[in-house]
């Protein structure tokens, strides 16, 4: 047995030596089985305790024995982790080793070696101590393990025994010393380390950093992180700091078209997002938009109803594509969405929803008006666990948006769009925070593992805020902590108005990831057409209707500039006379000198000039002889009538190549000639219409073009003007009319009505249907009042046939352009340049207009009146008969919205769609200059989805203001200190004013003769009630030209001065009256002796007291006497044993007072009592009150200078103090004089009378 008992030594010996060089690692619990661990480490026990008992011989030598042990201590494999399990099974299977059999013939087992290193060991640790024993051990059992140098978190078990360590982890920043659990991010582990054993990593948080450790009482941060020696059972805290880092993730973006235009520029609700075709299901009655009913088609319009569950368990109606204001229950619509397919793909809804969602490519290519964003990502910032949202990229890595407001990854104007992006999350033994928030609007949707909707607010809203936590749904303790868990966010804004988007999330182990793959086959759908600006012209303006009543109104027109281009027959045709003025003024030059540039010769410039622009040939011939011979230009010409220069020689490029006109006909360029520009009118108005001519012929090639022109023939005396017709109306033919116009000259006077008759003999020609257009080109006035007459019938007569007539001038003075315009040209018809390139571009207009222009559809306008302005009832009315939706708004704003519109091309100078709207100027409103009257953002033209903002028209409103009278209280002895600026405040609050803005000027008398400034006013101490008037003065924004503008009436312009006096009331001077009224304290005074102490034989008994205010410094006198010659101040009471003598003291001004009784002969004062509505104290022989100053609540210092009343306060309150004085007599009887008296009148060397008048003349109140 002694054998065996070695040998079982032995084997301890070996199982501590594995341990001592293995590793303990600590992971994450799920991936730690501590069972199979402990139960390795037994059968590794016994397999070598089996195989000592087995052996029938340890060996013969000391070498065979050294040679068996190492064997055993091989065969035991180190555990690789540990987890919070007790290892006690393991312990237990070890001391079973001990039930082995003897071994017979083993020699006895030697230690000789052993106990010298041990004696060794023992002297060293002698001189260290325990810390430098600690060290040294840890280096030793590093660098045994190959490991000093290793960076890892790591915890070493240096002792002698056995230890268990625990340890706890900790979000530093959440920690404090009242609540650290609440910090903890992680479960705790609990590992058993045998000596020498060690825990590889202890840092277990993925996103965070140590910051630093507590083992037990000791903080360890730095490099002493490394490695961490522990000797005994620990308990060790790591605390982290989280990561910070930029995280992008991919998402998915769709693009929803809800007013889509197809290529001829009419709106299609079949190419919508909210198309038919879209639908899974037929039926209507249950139909999900993008967009709200009001904004869709005619053909697209679903007010859906659902049913929602409330909390307290009953159902109400919501309608799901209704716009619902605020941010209460009501506005969220639930339970639209229900959860996800099985492989997370699908969007499952419990309505019937056009595929906003699409579950891969393919249906999203099969879904009409929905365009998938590809290479769209999200910008999270990360800060540990904790991730949110802080931008949109788009496909080049740009910036598309800014999480929070005005959330637009597509534009401005792009307020139908949808997003969708998936997180994957893995628990382990995180047990921190878990959540997602969201604020913004319109719907959004959470959803957990597909299965359930842990946010819900969908519909179209302002933003609301929601906030989920998870652990809510997950549960800690039953769930696989191993488990991949799916968190699916759902996104739209859906209702064209604001957007709004934050988004927070706090999940360990977190992976953004891409679940529906948007690779689109390629599926040529009708493009829909986009807008901008430059497809509809638009306005708004204001104009004053009434200044005393403040009435305007407000005009919104629009006009499409819509064209089409793709085929013939989409194409409008028109027949188009042009009526050219070629009178002498034609040559005159627009600037600088009228003489030809040269550019060079053909051949050096011939590769830079301008195709749309014409040239003029400079010719050279040689003059004089010999060396006196010189190259003398000849391009330049005079006219026989006007006697102008002129150029001869027009270059043009016709028919593929540059050409020169000489002599009647089109002739080919030669290198040598040299080309020159001639900057004069006619040159303008041969590049403007030839541009006009370029655009018909490309736009609209059946139109019909004519030209005619009048000009000037003869000579001197002898001539006249006529009108010809250069180029008969006929289909358009490029070079032909670029022939003819590049080819006209100018002279003579200015008789439009001889071109316009030739107009009209050729459009009255035209047999079709085409509209009809004169455009009349001038640069001045006719040249008699005969030819006004005749070009103002020719005009009407032109008119009265159905055609449009458009003047264009160029240079024009005023009444000529007011000519034009009133008496020749169509209605808006009329146009004035002053350049070259404006003329051009009035060219281009009407080419664009009279050609092209479709009809807008499905546009919606919406004007937001500003807050200052209102709508009458029936204008109101009159509105919504028109078909105008209006709101008026929580912030008194009111919108007024047409759905629906059909906008067309301006025809005849009226625009294709005009509304009007009357509004006024709101009573509260006291007014001003250049006062804007919509809101924006919020008032704009909306076409597709593409927003224009509306223009911000000012107007002047007349002022009209009153201020209202205003009161006060005071304490008598009070400055106005405290209530003067408080009043002129309230005297504003019936206006809109800011009153710091407003100068108040405040009078004493009613004529508001004697002013009194705010400085001294605030300095009054009414004594009595008194009355102050007022006047007021407000200053006015200067008005602008714009506003000016929009309130001149027969060219009368109101505005507002810069000051504007408030109304005077009627009859008065004044405008307010501040009337001040003055309260004052009122003291009584009661005497209380026996009734026994009073006898007629000792005289009356007289009391006096005295009243002073510390504060000011005044002092009163009161007596009360008892007997038959009482004071006429007092009431006098008998009782059944005592006799109460009382008096007051009325008009007692604001301070501190105290109340004492003098002296008096044959009575001592036993005590006061004081009974107040103001804070009182007695002390002794004295009383004091805080008079106006502190109510009986209120705590008082009773110092008579330092106290602050305003007011707001209760001191107005503090205004009576009722004392009591009770009284001993003391003296004997018999004894006295007839009657005490302290205070007594006299005057030396005079007889003394007699008197009663004992206090302050009996008088009641102090002021009088």
């Amino acid at each position: 047995m002694k054998f065996a008992a070695i040998v079982k030594k032995g084997i301890a010996f070996l199982i501590c030596a594995a341990l001592l060089t293995s590793d303990v690692m600590v992971t994450n619990a799920t991936s730690v089985d501590t069972t199979e661990v402990s139960t390795e480490l037994v059968r590794e026990v016994n397999a070598a305790s089996e195989s000592v008992e087995n052996t029938e011989s340890v060996g013969e030598s000391e070498k065979n024995k050294s040679t068996d042990t190492k064997e055993t201590a091989d065969s035991i494999k180190p555990a690789e982790s540990i987890d919070s399990t007790e290892t006690t099974e393991s312990t237990e299977s070890i001391e079973s080793a001990e039930n082995t059999e003897t071994i017979e013939s083993t020699e006895e087992v030697e230690h000789t070696e052993t106990t010298e290193m041990i004696e060794s060991t023992e002297s060293t640790e002698a001189t260290e101590t325990s810390e430098e024993q600690k060290l040294r051990k840890l280096k030793t059992i590093l660098n045994s393990a190959g490991e000093a140098d290793s960076s890892k978190y790591r915890i070493v078990n240096c002792g002698e025994d056995t230890v268990t360590v625990t340890i706890e982890h900790y979000d530093a920043s959440k920690c404090s010393e009242e609540d650290e659990q609440s910090g903890k991010i992680y479960s705790d582990d609990v590992c058993v380390l045998a000596p020498g054993a060690k825990i590889s990593d202890y840092n277990k948080a993925v996103n965070w950093d140590v910051d630093y450790v507590q083992v037990d009482d000791e903080t360890i941060s730095g490099e002493a992180l490394a490695a961490i020696p522990i000797e005994e059972d620990s308990t060790v805290k790591v605390f982290y700091n989280a990561k910070t880092a930029e995280y992008i993730a991919d998402a998915a973006f769709y693009d929803y078209d809800v007013i889509p235009y197809d290529t001829n520029g009419e709106a299609r609700a079949d190419l919508s997002i909210n198309a038919d075709d879209n639908y899974p299901s037929e039926k209507t009655e249950d139909r999900f938009t993008v967009g709200t009913v009001s904004q869709n088609l005619e053909g697209n319009r679903y007010d859906t109803i659902t049913k929602k569950k409330n909390k307290d368990g009953t159902e109400s109606d919501q309608h799901i594509n209704v716009y619902t204001a605020g941010s209460g229950e009501n506005a969220k619509k639930t339970g639209i969405v229900t959860g996800l397919s099985e492989d997370y793909k699908e969007v499952l809804f419990s309505v019937n929803e056009p595929g906003v969602f699409p579950k891969d490519g393919e249906t999203a290519a099969n879904t009409v008006g929905l365009t998938v964003k590809k290479g769209y990502q999200l910008k999270f910032s990360q800060s540990g666990d904790t991730y949110e949202l802080k931008e949109v990229l788009d496909d080049k890595n740009n910036v598309a948006a800014t999480a929070g407001a005005d959330f637009l990854p597509f534009g401005g104007n792009n307020f139908y769009f949808g997003m969708r992006y998936d997180v994957t999350f893995t628990l382990g033994d995180y047990i921190g925070d878990l959540n997602y928030s969201f604020t913004g609007d319109d719907d959004l949707w959470v959803i957990l593992d597909g299965k359930q909707v842990v946010i819900d607010l969908g519909g179209i809203h302002d933003a609301l805020t929601d906030t989920v936590d998870l652990w809510n749904y997950i549960d800690k303790e039953q769930g696989d902590k191993n488990q991949e868990h799916h968190l699916t966010v759902l996104y739209m804004e859906r209702g064209a108005a604001k957007a709004n988007c934050n988004m927070k999330f706090t999940l360990p182990n977190a992976s953004v990831v891409k679940v529906v793959e948007d690779d689109v086959p390629v599926i040529p759908p009708e493009k829909p057409v986009e807008f901008t600006d430059k497809d509809v012209e638009y306005h708004k303006t204001a104009k004053l209707t009434d200044w005393e009543k403040r009435e305007y109104q407000i005009t919104l027109d629009a006009s499409s500039l819509v064209t089409s281009q793709t085929t013939v027959e989409q194409t409008q045709k028109v027949d188009v006379m042009l009526v050219f003025d070629l009178s002498g003024s034609m040559n005159e030059i627009l600037s600088g000198s009228n003489k030809l540039t040269d550019l060079g010769t053909f051949a050096q410039v011939k590769n830079s000039l301008d195709t749309n622009k014409v040239y003029y040939w400079n010719k050279y011939e040689q003059s004089g002889w010999g060396p006196w011979q010189t190259n003398e230009s000849v391009g330049m010409g005079t006219t026989s009538v006007s006697g102008n220069k002129y150029a001869k020689y027009p270059v043009k490029y016709i028919d593929g190549a540059w050409k020169k006109y000489v002599s009647g006909s089109y002739q080919n360029l030669s290198d040598s000639d040299v080309i020159a520009t001639w900057n004069a009118k006619i040159t303008a108005l041969k590049d403007a219409a030839s541009g006009f001519v370029t655009g018909v012929a490309e736009t609209s090639p059946e139109s019909l073009i004519g030209i005619a022109t009048f000009y000037g023939t003869g000579n001197g005396w002898y001539s006249s003007t006529e009108g010809k017709l250069n180029h008969g109306l006929a289909k358009v033919n490029e070079n032909e009319m670029l022939k003819a116009v590049n080819a006209l000259f100018a002279d003579g006077g200015t008789s439009p009505q001889k071109g316009l008759e030739i107009a009209y003999q050729e459009l009255k020609k035209a047999v079709d249907d085409n509209k009809k257009y004169v455009i009349l080109f001038s640069d001045g006035e006719p040249s008699s009042n005969s030819d006004q007459y005749q070009t103002e019938l020719s005009a009407q007569k032109l008119k009265t046939a159905g055609y449009t007539v458009i003047t264009v001038g160029l240079g024009l003075n005023g009444d000529t352009a007011t000519w034009l315009e009133t008496k020749v040209a169509s209605t808006g018809c009329a146009f004035t340049a002053e350049t070259a390139e404006e003329l051009n571009k009035i060219f281009q207009k009407i080419q664009s207009t009279i050609t092209q222009s479709k009809s807008l559809t499905g546009v919606q306008v919406t004007d937001v009146i500003d807050s200052r302005f209102e709508l009458t009832e029936a204008e109101i009315e009159r509105l919504k008969a028109d078909g105008a939706t209006v709101t008026v708004n929580e912030n008194q704003t009111t919108t007024i919205s047409w759905i629906g519109q059909e906008v067309k091309p301006k025809e005849n100078g009226t625009a294709g769609w005009c509304k009007t709207i009357q509004i006024v100027a709101k009573e509260s409103y006291p007014g001003g200059n250049n006062v804007t009257t919509n809101v924006n953002p919020g008032s704009y033209l909306s076409i597709g989805g593409t927003q224009l903002e509306l223009p911000q028209p000012t107007v002047n409103v007349r002022i009209q203001y009153q201020i209202s009278d205003a009161e006060n209280t005071i304490f008598l002895g009070e400055s106005l200190g405290q209530y003067a600026e408080d009043a002129k405040g309230r005297m504003c609050d019936s206006n809109d004013i800011d009153a710091s803005k407003l100068n108040m000027i405040f009078y004493t008398d009613k004529n508001c003769q004697k002013e009194i400034s705010m400085e001294n006013l605030k300095k009054e101490k009414p004594e009595k009630d008194i009355t102050y008037y007022a006047k007021a003065f407000f200053p006015v924004e200067e008005a602008t030209d714009a506003s000016n503008a929009n309130c001149t009436i027969n060219g009368v312009v109101y505005k507002n001065n810069t000051e504007v006096e408030a109304a005077t009331v009627e009859g008065e001077n004044y405008a307010g009256r501040y009337e001040v009224k003055v309260k004052t304290g009122v003291l009584t005074l009661t005497k209380k002796i026996s009734k026994k102490d009073i006898k007629a034989s000792e005289g009356d008994p007289v009391f006096t007291f005295k009243i002073t205010n510390q504060t000011t410094g005044d002092i009163y006198y009161k007596t009360l006497r008892f007997g038959e010659k009482g004071t006429e101040e007092q009431t006098t009471t008998n009782g059944l044993f005592n006799v109460k003598a009382q008096t007051t003291l009325e008009g007692l001004a604001q301070g501190i007072y105290q109340v004492e009784e003098l002296d008096t002969m044959g009575f001592t004062l036993k005590e006061f009592e004081a009974d107040t509505n103001c804070a009182s104290r007695i002390n002794g022989n004295s009383v004091k009150f805080a008079m106006g100053i502190c109510s009986r609540e209120e705590a008082c210092s009773f110092d008579a200078k330092n106290f602050v009343t305003t007011a707001a306060d209760q001191h107005l309150k503090a205004d009576s103090a009722k004392i009591t004085a009770r009284n001993n007599k003391t003296r004997n009887d018999g004894k006295l004089t007839d009657t005490d008296a302290v205070k007594n009148k006299f005057v030396i060397g005079n007889k003394a009378a007699s008197t009663t008048w004992v206090d302050n003349q009996f008088t009641a109140d102090v002021r009088k």
